[in-house]
């Protein structure tokens, strides 16, 4: 199994920008030196965070072995930019990009880039179709709802050939068989609790046959490791409760199936969707994801308010006590 961090999840107004950057940078030096396989973040516009692909072209400097994912909200492209910019992104990393396509669910985040939310399912498909299009060797003519393209030239040329690699991010059976039919892999929502995973994982694998594909499927989770299970939850529960509480109140439950809705408890909130407490509890819940073949598992150790050196620590644990024990 492999184990990738998430450099994701936004910052409170009044935490410093050179601060958080700092702890990006550091949290990337130690994934590196611990034997972590990637690192991810996601496009979180207007969102306290860091400009996503610029982030990994930075952090592609601090690790340069890992490999790097971009989970895009494609509605919000144009596809001639977002393919330029990803296939210089792959370069920069050597040919270790993996792009999570979503959908985008935040109405704050349409309404910015002037986007009805309504046209995100034909936006976000002929982005993908066009990019690919662009990533090839010949002239393009492409001729969409939303975007037409007569006789240009493609974008340069990522070093993954045809294209890096694509999982779509899907919280809904539908955008689950959308993954199977239309990429390389699946990525799990760390909203995703496990009774669900496991479910949706047979759907996914089903549609992945019958599409003649391979199936892969990687999950973003949360963790958050300590000495013990109730140092690891006092450290963590007021930024974990101030995050879901907010994307609770910005609607996400809507976007979820009905049994991983986040406008519950805190006790509710950890349930199956959280990897926390001492290294072999973290252990443990990690073996029921082996259990369900999940390939990777992109961890999440910081949110908004939590200091760098709580998240550092984190990972530094869980690279120590837990990584070695599925090497």
């Amino acid at each position: 199994m492999r184990f990738g961090i998430n450099l994701g999840g936004g910052n409170l107004p009044h935490e410093s920008r050179a601060e958080a950057l700092e702890g990006r940078l550091e949290k990337s030096r130690l994934a590196a030196k611990y034997g972590y396989h990637s690192l991810w973040t996601g496009a979180a516009y207007l969102n306290n965070d860091f400009h996503a692909t610029l982030l990994l072209a930075r952090v592609a400097a601090e690790a340069p072995d890992l490999e790097l994912g971009f989970v895009g909200l494609l509605p919000l492209y144009h596809p001639v930019e977002a393919a330029e910019q990803l296939s210089t992104l792959d370069v920069i990393c050597g040919g270790k990009l993996a792009l999570a396509p979503a959908l985008g669910w935040r109405d704050f985040q349409f309404e910015g880039f002037g986007i009805p939310k309504s046209e995100r399912l034909s936006r976000f498909r002929e982005v993908l179709e066009a990019m690919k299009v662009l990533w090839g060797e010949g002239r393009v003519t492409y001729q969409g709802q939303h975007f037409q393209m007569t006789d240009v030239p493609p974008v340069g040329a990522p070093l993954q050939r045809p294209h890096p690699r694509i999982y779509i991010a899907a919280n809904q059976d539908r955008g689950v068989r959308r993954a199977a039919r239309l990429s390389d892999g699946w990525l799990v929502s760390s909203r995703s609790t496990l009774p669900t995973i496991a479910r949706q994982a047979d759907i996914y694998r089903a549609a992945a046959e019958e599409a003649g594909k391979t199936p892969y499927i990687s999950a973003w989770r949360e963790m958050f490791i300590a000495e013990t299970r109730e140092e690891a939850v006092r450290i963590a529960r007021p930024h974990v409760e101030w995050l879901y509480q907010d994307r609770a109140a910005s609607g996400h439950s809507q976007e979820l199936p009905e049994a991983d809705r986040i406008d519950v408890g805190f006790e509710q909130v950890l349930e199956g969707r959280f990897i926390i407490g001492s290294p072999d509890e973290c252990a443990a819940e990690i073996e029921k994801y082996r259990e369900l073949g999940i390939e990777e598992l992109v961890l999440r150790c910081q949110w908004p308010g939590m200091p760098n050196q709580d998240s550092l620590k984190a990972v530094e644990l869980f690279g120590k006590e837990v990584l070695p024990r599925f090497a």
